[in-house]
Protein backbone atom coordinates (compact mmCIF):
# COMPACT_ATOMS: atom_id res chain seq x y z
CA UNK A 1 0.00 0.00 0.00
CA UNK A 2 2.60 2.49 0.87
CA UNK A 3 4.85 1.32 -1.88
CA UNK A 4 1.51 2.53 -4.24
CA UNK A 5 1.56 5.38 -2.17
CA UNK A 6 4.71 6.27 -3.09
CA UNK A 7 4.81 5.72 -6.52
CA UNK A 8 1.75 7.57 -7.11
CA UNK A 9 3.36 10.43 -5.24
CA UNK A 10 6.23 10.54 -7.42
CA UNK A 11 3.92 10.08 -10.49
CA UNK A 12 2.23 13.85 -9.47
CA UNK A 13 5.51 15.42 -8.29
CA UNK A 14 6.63 14.40 -12.05
CA UNK A 15 3.60 15.54 -13.83
CA UNK A 16 3.84 19.10 -11.68
CA UNK A 17 7.12 18.88 -12.28
CA UNK A 18 6.56 19.29 -16.29
CA UNK A 19 3.31 21.29 -15.89
CA UNK A 20 5.67 24.06 -14.02
CA UNK A 21 8.55 23.48 -16.86
CA UNK A 22 5.94 23.97 -19.96
CA UNK A 23 4.60 27.00 -17.82
CA UNK A 24 7.85 28.88 -17.37
CA UNK A 25 9.12 28.00 -21.00
CA UNK A 26 5.86 29.36 -22.34
CA UNK A 27 6.37 32.39 -19.89
CA UNK A 28 9.74 33.11 -21.13
CA UNK A 29 8.74 32.36 -24.67
CA UNK A 30 5.98 35.33 -24.44
CA UNK A 31 8.66 37.68 -22.34
CA UNK A 32 10.85 37.03 -25.28
CA UNK A 33 7.62 37.93 -27.98
CA UNK A 34 6.43 40.60 -25.87
CA UNK A 35 10.49 42.26 -25.98
CA UNK A 36 10.72 41.91 -29.44
CA UNK A 37 7.18 43.56 -30.26
CA UNK A 38 8.05 46.18 -27.72
CA UNK A 39 11.32 47.04 -29.50
CA UNK A 40 9.31 46.67 -33.07
CA UNK A 41 6.84 49.25 -32.00
CA UNK A 42 9.51 52.00 -30.68
CA UNK A 43 10.44 52.20 -34.19
CA UNK A 44 6.96 53.37 -34.94
CA UNK A 45 5.77 55.14 -37.37
CA UNK A 46 7.35 52.69 -40.27
CA UNK A 47 6.72 54.57 -43.80
CA UNK A 48 5.56 52.28 -46.13
CA UNK A 49 6.09 55.02 -48.67
CA UNK A 50 2.83 56.21 -50.87
CA UNK A 51 0.87 53.11 -49.27
CA UNK A 52 1.10 54.51 -45.87
CA UNK A 53 2.82 53.91 -42.30
CA UNK A 54 2.51 51.45 -39.66
CA UNK A 55 0.84 53.01 -36.89
CA UNK A 56 1.73 50.40 -33.77
CA UNK A 57 2.53 46.70 -33.07
CA UNK A 58 1.52 45.51 -30.23
CA UNK A 59 1.39 42.40 -28.30
CA UNK A 60 -2.00 41.68 -26.22
CA UNK A 61 -1.34 38.48 -25.05
CA UNK A 62 -3.26 36.46 -27.56
CA UNK A 63 -2.28 38.02 -30.58
CA UNK A 64 0.00 40.47 -32.28
CA UNK A 65 -1.79 43.62 -33.55
CA UNK A 66 -0.37 45.54 -36.49
CA UNK A 67 -2.22 48.87 -37.05
CA UNK A 68 -1.56 50.54 -40.14
CA UNK A 69 -2.66 53.98 -41.74
CA UNK A 70 -3.42 53.70 -45.45
CA UNK A 71 -3.41 56.09 -48.34
CA UNK A 72 -7.04 56.03 -49.11
CA UNK A 73 -5.76 57.43 -52.79
CA UNK A 74 -4.25 54.08 -53.39
CA UNK A 75 -5.51 52.05 -51.24
CA UNK A 76 -9.65 51.71 -51.17
CA UNK A 77 -10.43 50.49 -47.37
CA UNK A 78 -14.19 49.51 -48.31
CA UNK A 79 -13.39 47.07 -50.50
CA UNK A 80 -10.76 45.62 -48.61
CA UNK A 81 -13.65 44.94 -45.65
CA UNK A 82 -15.65 43.35 -48.62
CA UNK A 83 -13.26 41.08 -49.17
CA UNK A 84 -12.12 39.61 -46.02
CA UNK A 85 -11.09 36.07 -47.47
CA UNK A 86 -8.87 37.18 -50.51
CA UNK A 87 -7.16 39.79 -47.87
CA UNK A 88 -6.50 36.49 -45.50
CA UNK A 89 -5.79 33.98 -48.51
CA UNK A 90 -3.34 36.95 -49.90
CA UNK A 91 -1.41 37.55 -46.57
CA UNK A 92 -1.04 33.96 -46.05
CA UNK A 93 0.66 33.19 -49.20
CA UNK A 94 2.95 36.16 -48.28
CA UNK A 95 3.62 34.66 -45.70
CA UNK A 96 4.98 31.38 -47.41
CA UNK A 97 8.87 30.78 -47.35
CA UNK A 98 9.48 34.25 -45.66
CA UNK A 99 13.12 36.03 -45.00
CA UNK A 100 14.74 33.66 -41.84
CA UNK A 101 13.84 36.68 -39.63
CA UNK A 102 10.03 37.07 -40.36
CA UNK A 103 10.20 33.15 -39.94
CA UNK A 104 11.60 33.57 -36.85
CA UNK A 105 8.87 35.87 -35.53
CA UNK A 106 6.36 33.88 -36.77
CA UNK A 107 7.69 30.47 -34.75
CA UNK A 108 8.08 32.56 -32.06
CA UNK A 109 4.10 33.51 -32.41
CA UNK A 110 3.76 29.75 -32.96
CA UNK A 111 5.38 29.08 -29.41
CA UNK A 112 3.24 31.31 -27.75
CA UNK A 113 0.11 30.09 -29.90
CA UNK A 114 -0.47 34.21 -30.87
CA UNK A 115 -2.61 34.73 -33.44
CA UNK A 116 -1.97 37.80 -35.93
CA UNK A 117 -4.52 40.79 -36.22
CA UNK A 118 -4.03 43.54 -39.16
CA UNK A 119 -6.15 47.00 -38.72
CA UNK A 120 -5.82 48.74 -42.05
CA UNK A 121 -7.48 52.21 -40.86
CA UNK A 122 -7.90 54.66 -43.81
CA UNK A 123 -6.44 58.09 -43.42
CA UNK A 124 -9.16 60.43 -44.18
CA UNK A 125 -12.43 58.15 -43.50
CA UNK A 126 -11.47 56.29 -40.61
CA UNK A 127 -12.21 53.32 -41.84
CA UNK A 128 -11.16 50.13 -41.02
CA UNK A 129 -10.78 46.34 -42.77
CA UNK A 130 -9.18 44.08 -40.54
CA UNK A 131 -7.53 40.96 -41.15
CA UNK A 132 -7.62 38.31 -38.50
CA UNK A 133 -5.06 35.15 -38.41
CA UNK A 134 -5.64 32.63 -35.85
CA UNK A 135 -2.44 30.94 -34.27
CA UNK A 136 -3.76 27.52 -35.58
CA UNK A 137 -3.81 28.87 -39.51
CA UNK A 138 -0.45 30.87 -39.03
CA UNK A 139 0.95 27.54 -37.92
CA UNK A 140 -0.15 25.98 -40.93
CA UNK A 141 1.49 28.92 -42.81
CA UNK A 142 4.58 28.37 -41.12
CA UNK A 143 4.65 24.29 -42.11
CA UNK A 144 4.20 24.98 -45.63
CA UNK A 145 7.27 24.88 -47.37
CA UNK A 146 6.85 25.22 -50.97
CA UNK A 147 9.54 25.11 -53.68
CA UNK A 148 11.60 28.16 -53.80
CA UNK A 149 10.31 28.63 -57.77
CA UNK A 150 6.37 27.72 -56.23
CA UNK A 151 7.10 30.10 -53.38
CA UNK A 152 8.22 33.02 -55.71
CA UNK A 153 4.81 32.70 -58.17
CA UNK A 154 2.90 32.22 -55.01
CA UNK A 155 3.98 35.78 -53.39
CA UNK A 156 3.85 37.45 -56.87
CA UNK A 157 0.23 35.91 -57.29
CA UNK A 158 -0.60 37.23 -53.64
CA UNK A 159 0.77 40.39 -54.30
CA UNK A 160 -1.10 40.90 -58.05
CA UNK A 161 -4.58 39.72 -56.17
CA UNK A 162 -4.14 42.15 -53.04
CA UNK A 163 -3.45 45.00 -55.94
CA UNK A 164 -6.42 43.81 -58.07
CA UNK A 165 -8.98 44.73 -55.00
CA UNK A 166 -8.12 48.22 -55.80
CA UNK A 167 -8.39 48.91 -59.58
CA UNK A 168 -9.24 50.45 -61.63
CA UNK A 169 -7.60 53.16 -60.28
CA UNK A 170 -7.22 56.86 -61.65
CA UNK A 171 -3.37 57.20 -62.43
CA UNK A 172 -3.98 60.70 -64.03
CA UNK A 173 -6.12 62.66 -65.84
CA UNK A 174 -6.13 60.83 -69.17
CA UNK A 175 -4.93 57.73 -67.87
CA UNK A 176 -7.28 54.84 -65.73
CA UNK A 177 -5.09 51.69 -64.24
CA UNK A 178 -7.53 48.73 -64.85
CA UNK A 179 -5.58 45.52 -63.50
CA UNK A 180 -2.57 44.24 -63.43
CA UNK A 181 -1.79 40.21 -64.65
CA UNK A 182 0.90 38.41 -65.59
CA UNK A 183 1.47 38.18 -69.51
CA UNK A 184 4.47 36.04 -70.75
CA UNK A 185 7.38 37.53 -69.43
CA UNK A 186 6.32 40.44 -67.94
CA UNK A 187 3.98 41.36 -64.91
CA UNK A 188 1.30 44.34 -66.88
CA UNK A 189 -0.50 47.46 -66.06
CA UNK A 190 -3.14 47.49 -68.27
CA UNK A 191 -4.04 51.12 -68.82
CA UNK A 192 -7.21 52.75 -70.30
CA UNK A 193 -6.20 56.05 -72.28
CA UNK A 194 -8.34 58.94 -72.77
CA UNK A 195 -7.49 59.62 -76.19
CA UNK A 196 -9.20 63.05 -76.55
CA UNK A 197 -6.29 63.62 -74.00
CA UNK A 198 -3.84 61.54 -75.18
CA UNK A 199 -3.36 59.68 -78.74
CA UNK A 200 -1.36 56.68 -78.35
CA UNK A 201 0.53 57.29 -80.91
CA UNK A 202 1.64 60.52 -78.68
CA UNK A 203 2.68 57.60 -75.90
CA UNK A 204 4.69 55.71 -78.77
CA UNK A 205 6.08 58.82 -80.46
CA UNK A 206 7.88 59.63 -76.87
CA UNK A 207 8.39 55.94 -75.64
CA UNK A 208 11.86 56.75 -74.60
CA UNK A 209 10.41 59.65 -71.93
CA UNK A 210 7.50 57.52 -70.64
CA UNK A 211 9.94 54.99 -69.72
CA UNK A 212 12.36 57.50 -67.94
CA UNK A 213 9.25 58.62 -65.86
CA UNK A 214 8.38 55.04 -64.97
CA UNK A 215 11.75 53.94 -63.63
CA UNK A 216 12.39 57.18 -62.25
CA UNK A 217 9.10 57.04 -60.07
CA UNK A 218 9.69 52.98 -59.18
CA UNK A 219 13.36 54.00 -58.74
CA UNK A 220 12.41 56.68 -55.93
CA UNK A 221 10.32 54.69 -54.57
CA UNK A 222 11.95 52.69 -51.48
CA UNK A 223 9.58 52.00 -49.18
CA UNK A 224 9.19 48.50 -48.08
CA UNK A 225 5.85 47.34 -50.28
CA UNK A 226 7.69 48.89 -53.54
CA UNK A 227 10.74 46.99 -52.90
CA UNK A 228 9.24 43.70 -52.18
CA UNK A 229 7.06 43.89 -55.16
CA UNK A 230 9.97 44.73 -57.23
CA UNK A 231 12.26 41.79 -55.76
CA UNK A 232 9.28 39.56 -56.39
CA UNK A 233 8.92 40.37 -59.77
CA UNK A 234 12.73 40.13 -60.55
CA UNK A 235 12.87 36.59 -58.91
CA UNK A 236 9.74 35.31 -60.93
CA UNK A 237 12.07 36.72 -64.24
CA UNK A 238 9.51 38.93 -64.83
CA UNK A 239 9.52 42.58 -66.41
CA UNK A 240 7.35 45.32 -65.40
CA UNK A 241 5.11 46.83 -68.48
CA UNK A 242 3.17 49.40 -68.67
CA UNK A 243 0.01 48.59 -71.76
CA UNK A 244 -1.33 51.71 -72.86
CA UNK A 245 -5.09 51.07 -74.29
CA UNK A 246 -7.12 53.75 -76.26
CA UNK A 247 -10.39 53.77 -74.98
CA UNK A 248 -11.82 54.62 -78.73
CA UNK A 249 -9.39 52.86 -81.19
CA UNK A 250 -8.53 50.00 -79.22
CA UNK A 251 -4.72 50.62 -79.84
CA UNK A 252 -2.28 49.75 -77.41
CA UNK A 253 1.56 50.16 -76.96
CA UNK A 254 3.54 48.98 -74.44
CA UNK A 255 6.31 50.12 -72.51
CA UNK A 256 8.63 47.80 -70.81
CA UNK A 257 11.02 48.46 -67.94
CA UNK A 258 13.07 45.11 -68.40
CA UNK A 259 14.72 42.85 -65.58
CA UNK A 260 17.75 45.05 -66.03
CA UNK A 261 16.49 48.23 -64.87
CA UNK A 262 14.41 46.53 -62.08
CA UNK A 263 17.60 45.06 -60.59
CA UNK A 264 19.32 48.57 -60.07
CA UNK A 265 16.54 49.60 -58.35
CA UNK A 266 16.92 46.74 -55.39
CA UNK A 267 18.40 48.34 -51.98
CA UNK A 268 20.58 45.61 -51.05
CA UNK A 269 20.58 45.43 -46.91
Amino acid sequence: MAGNLLKKSNGLMLLCSISLLMIVMTGCQEAKLKTVIGIANKQCPLDMGEVGKITSIIYDGDNVVYTLNMNEEITNIKILKDNPESMKSSIKMMFQNPAADVKEMLKLMAKCNSGLHMIFVGNKSGEQAVCELTAEELKEVINTNAAPAQSGQTKLEAQLKMANLQFPMQASEEVIVEKIEVIGESVVYICSVDEKLCPISQIEENAAEVKEGIVSTLASQTDPATQIFIKTCVENNKNIAYRYIGKDSGKQYDVIIPQSDLKKMIIEK
